[in-house]
C-alpha cells in the first residue's frame, strides 16, 4: 500500500519520503523519535484539506507540523507530517482598527509581530520561541511567553480557526455564543452532562494548560470552541488558518532586576509583585547566567543585582512615558523583598538580558561545569514547563528542588514566574534502559508534587508524548474519559496526532469503565478520591514513582494530595503513548572518539556530542545579530539547517533509518554544510556542526578513496608554497589559470566549480620577507627557550594556558560588557552611563591591563616582543596583511618577530583529513610552543587559522600539553592593539571614514568581532557589520556543486551592503571574504592592518 499511497499521494501535493527527510521529521525537540511515512509541504489549504482526505481514506495517520520546535515530541507521528512552514507561512491580514490578524498556520511569531508593530500593535503571546515557532504551534500548543503576565495565553487571544476536524468536517471555530456548538454535533450534550468535574477539575488558574481546556464550553465559558481547541495539540482539528486578537504596544517598559539569594526566595515575592500589575515576571537562576558567561564571555551579560536568583519584571503600558514606567519600576523594587535591585531603561542591557531569558531552553541543555570535575551534563526536556498557581509556586519549588536532589538529577530553573510556570531542562540518565527506568520514576514522582500543589504538569507547551501519561496524575479517570469522548467527537478514528493527549472512546466503552471503576471502589481495591478531586484510579505496573527507585528508597506512601496508593500504581489511559516510548536518546549506541576529535566535552563520544542538540531550532531563527545558519537561511530547507544535520547524524547513532556515518543521507545532509561554526556561537546548545562534519568525513573516508576536490584542497597549502618559492613559477601559473577554457577543464578535473576564478598566487613568501627584515624568529629571541618549555608541561602548561585563555576572553568580551554600560542604569538611584566608541574601547583597553600580552619578554630597547604566525594563506596568496600586521605592531610600542614557516591544517581539518591535520599541527607545536612558553603573544592573521588554535587544536591534540599554552597565547590584532593604553597606541584617525565590514565567520564564532569593531569605532570608523557568512567559507564555496549556495549565501548580507555602499572600505581579514567580494562583486577587500597602516601615511 505503501508506494501505491505515495504515487498517488504526489499527484495531489508535494511529497518527500526519501529515509534522509523522514529521519529529520522523526523527531521534533522532545525526547521522542517517531519516524513518518512521508512529509508533504501544503502550498494552499485546498491542498492541505486533499492530503488529508487522501490519507484518512486510507487511514493513515496526519500531523501537522510548523516550526518543529515543540519540546514535548507534539509534532512528530507515525504516518504523514504535513510541514506547513515551507510555504503557508504568510501574514494575510491585519486589520488596526479592529486589532485583528489573519495568518496561514505556518507563520512564524515574529513575521506577525513585525507586521503588527508597524501598526503600533502586537500580539501578546510571545514564547522565546516566537523567531521560529508558527502561530498555529502556538495554538496547537496554547503558547504563552514572558508577556501572558499581561495579555494572557493564546486561547485568550483567539478570534477564530479555519479548520477541518477527523471526519473531514471543515468549520470556522469562533468564540460566539453557539449554545449548541453546532459545528460539532453532540458536543454540547457532553459538556452539560459533565459540568460538575469541569467546573471543579479544569480552568482553576491561567496556566492550567495540560489536557482539554473544556471549560471555554460551558454555558459560563461562553462556548467559546475556538478557545477550547486551542491546546488540543492536533489531536482534533487540522488548521488552514489562525485569526488573533493584537494588543497596543507599550510606549516605554522598562526592566527591573531583583536579586534573591535563591530561585525559592524569588519565587515566594511574586504574589507581591503581581499588585503591580507587571508585563512579566521573569525567573532566571544564577547558574543559568554562569553558563551564558562560560559559553560567550563575561561580557555577554550585563550587569546584574547581588543574588543567587533573579526575577525580570517589566512594566510599562500604552501612553506611559519612560519616566512614568521608570517610576513604577522603582516602587517596585522598594517594595519587593529582593536583596538588591537593578533598573534598565529601554536599551541594549534590557535586550541582553531577554535574550538570556530566550535562550533558556538551550543554555539550559547543558548544566553548569561545578568546578570539581562534575557537571557539564546534557539536559533534556520531559518536564519542561511545570506551572502552578504563583501562590504556590515557592512551596512547589522546595518540593521539587527536593526531589532533584534526591534523585540526583540536576538542572537550570527559569520560567514565567509571574504566572507559576518554571521551565527546566533536567540531567536525566536516558543513555541506559537502567537510567530511562529512574528518570521515568523521577517524572512520575514530580508529576505527584505538582498535582499537591494544585498544579498542571504543562504550562504552555503542552502534554505531547512526555506528558499525556501524567495527565492521570492531575486528573480523575472520570475526566480522562471525558477528553477522549471528546477526541471522539471530533476524530473517531484516531487519525489526528494519535497517541498525544487521548485515544477517542465511544460512549459505550466510558460507561463500561465507569461500572468497573465503581465496582472495583466498592471492593475496596481503591481508596476514595481525594476531596481537592485530584485522581485515584486503577491499578497498574506502570507507576514505577510508587513501585519503586532504581538503586533508591522506595517513595513516601501517597505523594502529597494525588491520592494514589502506596502500594500499587495509576492506570494508564489507553491510547496515550508511554512517555518512556521510543525515545531517541537510548536508542543510539556510542561512537567514541577513534583517532580524530577528542570531543573532551562530550565524555569522548561523537555519539553525546551530536546529541547536544535537543531541537529547539534557533538554527531555523536568523537573528539579528547572528551568524547561523547561512545554508538555511539560503534555501529554508530543514536538510540545510543545523538541526537537521544533526537529526542525521543521531539517526546514524541508532543506525535504523540511517545505517551508519558513512551512509549517504549522512553525505547529503553535509554536503552543504558551509563548516561557518556559525552554530558554536549562536546554538545555545553549544552545537558545532563544522566539528561534527570533519569528524564525520574523518570515519567516513578514513582507508578509502575521497573525492579529488579533497586531496585539491587539502593539499593547497603545499602547492602553493612550491609557487611561492619557485621564482617565476607563480607568474606562469598565473596566466594559465587566466584563460578560462584552460581554468575550466582544470577545475573539473580536480573537483571544483569552473564558475569560479582562481585567486592570483603570490610570488615569494612572507618567511622570506622577514628573513630580508631581519625578523625572522628562528630561535626565541631572550631567555632558556629549552628550560622555559621544558618546565612548563602537564598541569603547568595548562595553568599558564588558561591564565593566558583569560586575558583573550578578557579582550573579546569587555568590549561587549562596556558597551552594554552605554545605557543609563538604575543601582540604589545611581546612574550611570559611558556614551561614546571611545570610552567603549577605552573601558576594553583597561581591561587589558596587566595582561601577559605587554608583559612578556621585551626586547633591548624594553618593547615587548610579539610573535607574528603567518599562515599558508598569508605566506603564498595574499601576504599584504601579516605584512601590515609587522609594522602596525612595531608602530604601537612591539617588537614584531614572524614565526617561521609552518601550517595548522585547516584545509585538511575542513576535508576530514584529520590524520594530517594532527601531524601538521603537531609541527606547528614545535615552532609556536617555545614561544608561548617564553610568554610571548602569537599575533595570527588569518581568522580561521587563529582559530584552529584557539578552538580545534585543544580538541585534536588535547593531551599535548603545547596544545593549551599555545591556543591561550594566541590573539587577534585587535586583542593585542586593544592591551596598549590608549595613550600610548599610534594609530590613525578614522573620522568620516565609512566601512563595510565582513567578520570571518571563524572569527565572529570563535574570539568575537566586538573587540574589532569597538577598536574601529574609538578611531572614529562609521562601521556597518554584516551579519552571516560571506558564502565562500574557504574551500566550500570553490567546491563543485556549491556555487549557486554560496552566491545564495552571499545575497543575504555581503553583496546587497556593498552595493548599497559603493564607497565604502570593504574590510575583510578573511582571505576567503576578500575573495568572495572580488569574485562576485569585483570590490577589493583589505585587512585590519592594512587599513591601519594605509591610513598612518
Amino acid at each position: 500500500m505503501t508506494d501505491s499511497f505515495l504515487s498517488d499521494l504526489r499527484a495531489l501535493i508535494d511529497v518527500d519520503a526519501s529515509v534522509g527527510t523522514r529521519a529529520r521529521y522523526s523527531s521534533d525537540a522532545g525526547l521522542t523519535r517517531i519516524p513518518p511515512l512521508a512529509v508533504a509541504f501544503p502550498r494552499t489549504p485546498e491542498q492541505a484539506i486533499a492530503a488529508f482526505e487522501f490519507a484518512r481514506a486510507h487511514g493513515v495517520p496526519l500531523t501537522a507540523r510548523g516550526g518543529g520546535t515543540s519540546c514535548a515530541s507534539n509534532a512528530i507521528g507515525p504516518g504523514l507530517v504535513l510541514d506547513f512552514s515551507r510555504h503557508m507561512n504568510r501574514v494575510l491580514s491585519i486589520d488596526p482598527e479592529a486589532r485583528t490578524a489573519t495568518v496561514e498556520p505556518g507563520c512564524v511569531g515574529s513575521t506577525l509581530q513585525a507586521a503588527a508593530a508597524k501598526h503600533g500593535l502586537r500580539f501578546g503571546p510571545d514564547p522565546s520561541s516566537q523567531n521560529r515557532a508558527t502561530i498555529a504551534g502556538m495554538v496547537a500548543n496554547n503558547a504563552c511567553g514572558p508577556h501572558a503576565t499581561a495579555w494572557g495565553r493564546t486561547s485568550d487571544n483567539i478570534v477564530a480557526l479555519d479548520c477541518v476536524d477527523g471526519r473531514g468536517r471543515r468549520f470556522t471555530a469562533t468564540t460566539g455564543r453557539d449554545s449548541a456548538l453546532r459545528d460539532v454535533p453532540g458536543l454540547a450534550t457532553l459538556i452539560d452532562s459533565h459540568l460538575a468535574p469541569i467546573r471543579t477539575q479544569l480552568g482553576r488558574f491561567k496556566r492550567q494548560v495540560s489536557g482539554y481546556s473544556l471549560e471555554h464550553l460551558t454555558p459560563e465559558g461562553g462556548r467559546n470552541l475556538a478557545a477550547m481547541l486551542t491546546g488540543t495539540e492536533g489531536t482534533l482539528v487540522l488548521i488552514l488558518s489562525v485569526t488573533v486578537r493584537l494588543v497596543p504596544q507599550p510606549d516605554a517598559p522598562v526592566l527591573a532586576a531583583l536579586g534573591y539569594r535563591s530561585m525559592i526566595e524569588a519565587a515566594d515575592d511574586v504574589p507581591a509583585l503581581l499588585a503591580h500589575s507587571p508585563l512579566a515576571v521573569e525567573g532566571m537562576d544564577r547558574r543559568l547566567v554562569d553558563v551564558v558567561r562560560a559559553h560567550k564571555g563575561p561580557g555577554a551579560v550585563p550587569a546584574l543585582p547581588e543574588g543567587e536568583g533573579w526575577l525580570l519584571v517589566e512594566v510599562g503600558a500604552p501612553g506611559e512615558d519612560v519616566t512614568a514606567s521608570l517610576e513604577r519600576a522603582r516602587a517596585l523594587c522598594a517594595a519587593s523583598a529582593a536583596v538588591d535591585t537593578v533598573v534598565y531603561p529601554p536599551g541594549t542591557q534590557a535586550s541582553a538580558l531577554w535574550r538570556i531569558r530566550a535562550d533558556g531552553a538551550g543554555l539550559g541543555g547543558r548544566t553548569p561545569p561545578d568546578g570539581a570535575g562534575g557537571g557539564d551534563q546534557q539536559a533534556w526536556p520531559g518536564f519542561e514547563d511545570a506551572a502552578v498557581p504563583p501562590e504556590n509556586l515557592g512551596a512547589y519549588l522546595r518540593d521539587f528542588t527536593a526531589l532533584m536532589e534526591e534523585f540526583d538529577i540536576d538542572g537550570l530553573l527559569y520560567g514565567h514566574f509571574g504566572d507559576g510556570c518554571v521551565h527546566v531542562r533536567l540531567a536525566m540518565p536516558l543513555e541506559t534502559p537502567e537510567g530511562v527506568a529512574h528518570s521515568r520514576a523521577f517524572l512520575q514522582s514530580a508529576a505527584r508534587i505538582c498535582a499537591a500543589h494544585g498544579g498542571s504538569v504543562s504550562g504552555e507547551h503542552g502534554d505531547g508524548r512526555a506528558r499525556s501519561e501524567l495527565l492521570r496524575f492531575m486528573y480523575t479517570p472520570e475526566m480522562l474519559d471525558l477528553f477522549a469522548r471528546v477526541k471522539h467527537l471530533f476524530d473517531p478514528d484516531n487519525l489526528l496526532n494519535p497517541g498525544v493527549l487521548a485515544a477517542p472512546m465511544d460512549q459505550a466503552e466510558a460507561a463500561s469503565r465507569a461500572r468497573a471503576r465503581a465496582r472495583a471502589a466498592r471492593s475496596g481495591v481503591v481508596d476514595v478520591l481525594a476531596a481537592n478531586g485530584v485522581p485515584d484510579s486503577a491499578f497498574s505496573d506502570r507507576d514505577d514513582a510508587a513501585a519503586g527507585r532504581s538503586g533508591l528508597a522506595p517513595a513516601d506512601g501517597a505523594s502529597g494530595a494525588s491520592g494514589a496508593p502506596a502500594d500499587g500504581a495509576l492506570e494508564l489511559q489507553p491510547g496515550v503513548d508511554p512517555l518512556d516510548a521510543n525515545l531517541r536518546r537510548v536508542a543510539a549506541r556510542p561512537m567514541p572518539a577513534d583517532g580524530g576529535f577528542a570531543f573532551t566535552h562530550d565524555g569522548g563520544d561523537f555519539t553525546a556530542a551530536v546529541h547536544r542538540c535537543t531541537g529547539v531550532g534557533k538554527c531555523r531563527a536568523g537573528v539579528p545579530g547572528t551568524f547561523m545558519c547561512p545554508s538555511y537561511l539560503a534555501t529554508r530547507d530543514e536538510k540545510d539547517v543545523t538541526r537537521g544535520r544533526a537529526r542525521i547524524l543521531q539517526e546514524a547513532a541508532n543506525s535504523q533509518l540511517v545505517q551508519a556515518i558513512d551512509s549517504p543521507e549522512v553525505l547529503e545532509a553535509l554536503d552543504l554544510c558551509l563548516a561557518c561554526k556559525a552554530c558554536s556561537a549562536d546554538c545555545p546548545a553549544g552545537v558545532d556542526m563544522a566539528r561534527y562534519r570533519s569528524e564525520a568525513l574523518f570515519r567516513t573516508y578514513r582507508g578509502r578513496l575521497r573525492p579529488l576536490s579533497h586531496y585539491t584542497l587539502g593539499w593547497l597549502p603545499r602547492l602553493t608554497r612550491v609557487t611561492a618559492r619557485v621564482p617565476g613559477l607563480a607568474a606562469v601559473a598565473n596566466a594559465i589559470m587566466s584563460v578560462a577554457p584552460l581554468r575550466s577543464l582544470a577545475f573539473r578535473i580536480i573537483g571544483l566549480d569552473p564558475r569560479r576564478g582562481m585567486p592570483a598566487l603570490q610570488s615569494g613568501t612572507v618567511t622570506a620577507w622577514a628573513r630580508r627584515r631581519n625578523l625572522l624568529a628562528g630561535t626565541l629571541p631572550a631567555g632558556d627557550a629549552a628550560s622555559s618549555f621544558t618546565a612548563t608541561s602537564g598541569t603547568a602548561a595548562r595553568a599558564a594556558a588558561t591564565s593566558a585563555a583569560a586575558t583573550s576572553a578578557a579582550a573579546t568580551s569587555a568590549a561587549a560588557s562596556s558597551a552594554a554600560a552605554t545605557d543609563a542604569r538604575e543601582r540604589g538611584g545611581t546612574p550611570a552611563s559611558c556614551d561614546s566608541a571611545r570610552e567603549r574601547e577605552a573601558a576594553t583597553a583597561s581591561s587589558m591591563v596587566g595582561s601577559p600580552i605587554l608583559n612578556g619578554p621585551r626586547d633591548p630597547g624594553g618593547r615587548p616582543y610579539a610573535l607574528v604566525w603567518a599562515d599558508s594563506f598569508s605566506q603564498t596568496l595574499d601576504g599584504t596583511g601579516a605584512r601590515a600586521v609587522v609594522d602596525v605592531l612595531e608602530a604601537n610600542g612591539f617588537a614584531p618577530i614572524v614565526a617561521p614557516d609552518a601550517c595548522c591544517g585547516l584545509t585538511w581539518i575542513t576535508t576530514g583529513q584529520l590524520t594530517g591535520a594532527k601531524k601538521h599541527l603537531a609541527s606547528l607545536l614545535g615552532v609556536l610552543a617555545p614561544f608561548a612558553a617564553a610568554g610571548i603573544t602569537i599575533v595570527g592573521v588569518e581568522p580561521s587559522c587563529t582559530a584552529v588554535l584557539r578552538d580545534d587544536l585543544m580538541d585534536l591534540l588535547p593531551d599535548d600539553p603545547r596544545s593549551a599554552l599555545v591556543s591561550g597565547a594566541t590573539h587577534t590584532l585587535a586583542e593585542v592593539l586593544s592591551a596598549v593604553p590608549a595613550s600610548s597606541r599610534n594609530l590613525p584617525s578614522l573620522e568620516g571614514v565609512e566601512i563595510v565590514a565582513q567578520p570571518h565567520c571563524h572569527h565572529y564564532s570563535v574570539m568575537g568581532w566586538d573587540t574589532d569593531q569597538a577598536l574601529l569605532e574609538s578611531l572614529g570608523a562609521h562601521v556597518t557589520r554584516l551579519e552571516g557568512c560571506c558564502g565562500l567559507a574557504g574551500n566550500f564555496g570553490m567546491e563543485a556543486g556549491h556555487y549557486d549556495l554560496s552566491v545564495a549565501v552571499a545575497s543575504h548580507s555581503l553583496l546587497p551592503s556593498l552595493s548599497a555602499q559603493p564607497d565604502a572600505v570593504y574590510l575583510a581579514d578573511g582571505f576567503s571574504c576578500r575573495t568572495q567580494a572580488a569574485q562576485l562583486a569585483g570590490r577589493r577587500g583589505v585587512h585590519l592592518a592594512t587599513l591601519l597602516a594605509a591610513y598612518s601615511g
